[in-house]
């Protein structure tokens, strides 16, 4: 998640510098079509260039909103994950004895952290895999990708930690391993009941955050709706210089100080506003998976860390990890 001010111009045109190009190419191609002996005088229509234009802005608003209701469902899930493990916490060290509250809480932490490498995996639709992306990922570091799995539960799990990995989906084998350890603390009466009752609801609080995240994860952005806002885009702006020709030859007939290199001037003028329209449509691909891993990804790593220091601080350990603070103004 970008955490700065606003991003700088030069970054976002370095990202976005190929539908530049892409413009600046087609630009030049529509003026040559215009003025080439044969074909002199070829252009679109502009009525059907602002109809297309029309169509364009209302699916790409779409698909933009669409993408930010995932984003801000995926930030919501880990807000309730961080208000749901206060309480854990607060409840083991309060009602439980010491090495009890201990292991809860390790426990709870090893789930995170499973949670969070379940959240990282690559998907085929996502857009890490874009070169834009892979050229600004160099910006900030992802804490998964230098580690693994197994050597982050080793010390919060000791020996159940083979069991755990041994299991397709260790984040859930671990909320398991919770409930029954919670429920054999009610039958050998060593956890009041009421406190049971508030635990067994915490637990299931998880369960239903980690179907969420699970839910944004594993079911991408409806495929029909991005590739045709793509494609929409991509139409509208290979055809919006072949209809702004005619206006700045035009433009050049007039007297005037532009004179014959009026129609020289699609090339800025359309390279503007197809950038726009482009820019538009790739910002939206690049955030409608909010756990990749991009720069406006919600930084699941790093609230994550906030809630392990704060439930071993609360356990009196004063050997903690370090926050994960932002690179280059970039929370991961």
């Amino acid at each position: 998640m970008y955490v700065g001010r606003s991003y700088k111009v030069v970054d976002f045109a370095l990202w976005s510098r190929r539908s530049v190009l892409y413009m600046v190419v087609v630009s030049g191609l529509a003026v040559a079509a215009y003025r080439l002996p044969g074909i002199a005088g070829f252009s679109v229509p502009w009525s059907v260039v602002l109809v297309l234009g029309t169509t364009v802005s209302l699916v790409a608003g779409f698909k933009n909103s669409q993408v930010l209701t995932r984003s801000g469902e995926a930030l919501q899930a880990f807000t309730q994950i961080t208000a749901s493990s206060r309480m854990w916490s607060n409840f083991c060290r309060d009602f439980l004895d010491a090495p009890t509250a201990r292991k809860l809480i390790y426990r709870h932490i090893a789930w995170m952290t499973a949670l969070r490498y379940a959240l990282r995996r690559p998907m085929p639709w996502e857009s890490m895999g874009k070169p834009a992306n892979i050229e600004y990922r160099r910006r900030y570091h992802i804490q998964e990708d230098g580690g693994s799995i197994a050597d982050e539960l080793r010390p919060l799990l000791g020996d159940q930690t083979v069991d755990v990995l041994k299991s397709p989906r260790p984040a859930i084998a671990l909320l398991e391993l919770q409930s029954v350890q919670v429920n054999g603390l009610l039958k050998d009466a060593k956890v009041p009941a009421q406190v049971y009752v508030e635990l067994t609801k915490l637990i299931r609080d998880f369960h239903d955050q980690q179907a969420r995240c699970d839910r944004i994860k594993n079911n991408p952005y409806p495929r029909q709706y991005a590739i045709v806002s793509s494609m929409f885009v991509m139409i509208f702006c290979t055809l919006l210089p072949f209809g702004v020709v005619p206006v700045f030859a035009d433009m050049g007939k007039l007297d005037g100080m532009l004179g014959s290199i009026a129609i020289w001037l699609t090339i800025p003028f359309s390279t503007l506003l197809g950038w726009a329209y482009m820019s538009l449509d790739q910002v939206g691909e690049s955030s409608a998976n909010p756990f990749e891993g991009n720069a406006n990804d919600v930084p699941i790593s790093q609230i994550c860390r906030d809630i392990e220091i704060e439930m071993r601080a609360g356990l009196g350990e004063s050997d903690l990890p370090k926050p994960l603070l932002p690179v280059n103004d970039i929370a991961m």
